[in-house]
């Protein structure tokens, strides 16, 4: 289907993709580059290929699909000095632009999540947000994701390199610090919950404030 929404969100324009259609559907209308089409190529899975063209019909509707690149980490970027964020879930596809550091990240309710969750929430997180149940791990989750795709570095311990440090009393405004090799920074996070899926938005700041 067309585009399902595009959204300010968190100084953000976030926009979102429900994934319907055929791959053949999907390459309609589209000028992908050599190096698109040779990256595209090279993925085997039909659905995986499906989410990356909706990706770059996404990239069209910005209107900013010639400016887009990735970097030789496989970070996407954009070359007229805004910061640009990706993801995709199944049947949902979002990509985030923004003049600050930002980080998006879509994932749908899934049970496994339960007994994964030791390995990327802290103790203190488990005490501030109480009730673990699906949804909730899968916010937190998607916090840490988008933030850490934000922070751009590698070698990030979801657990101990990042830290939820405040939550509003919906769930869907939190702030958090990421700490590596004595680089801090600090991201206000917004939570869209739709359709089964969560969806979060990380964009980098100077203060906090929910």
């Amino acid at each position: 289907m067309p585009l399902v929404n595009s959204l300010n969100v968190n100084s953000s324009n976030l926009l979102l993709w429900r994934i319907n259609e055929s791959e053949e559907e999907l390459n309609k209308d589209l000028n992908l580059s050599d190096f698109f089409k040779s990256r595209l190529g090279k993925i085997k899975a039909i659905s995986r290929r499906k989410q990356s063209l909706s990706i770059h019909h996404l990239l069209k509707s910005s209107k900013i699909n010639q400016e887009f690149f990735y970097d030789y980490n496989g970070k996407p970027k954009l070359s007229n000095n805004k910061f640009i964020s990706i993801s995709h879930s199944f049947d949902y596809s979002g990509v985030a632009i923004s003049n600050n550091k930002v980080g998006v990240d879509i994932e749908k309710f899934r049970p496994k999540i339960l007994d994964i969750s030791k390995k990327f929430i802290s103790q203190t997180e488990r005490d501030l947000i109480k009730e673990l149940d699906i949804e909730n791990l899968t916010k937190v989750w998607t916090i840490k994701e988008a933030v850490y795709k934000a922070f751009g570095y590698q070698g990030i311990d979801f657990k101990e390199n990042i830290l939820i440090e405040n939550i509003n009393n919906e769930f869907n405004k939190v702030q958090v610090k990421i700490n590596k090799n004595e680089i801090i920074e600090n991201y206000n996070v917004v939570i869209i919950n739709f359709s089964q899926y969560i969806c979060s938005v990380a964009n980098h700041i100077k203060n906090k404030s929910l």
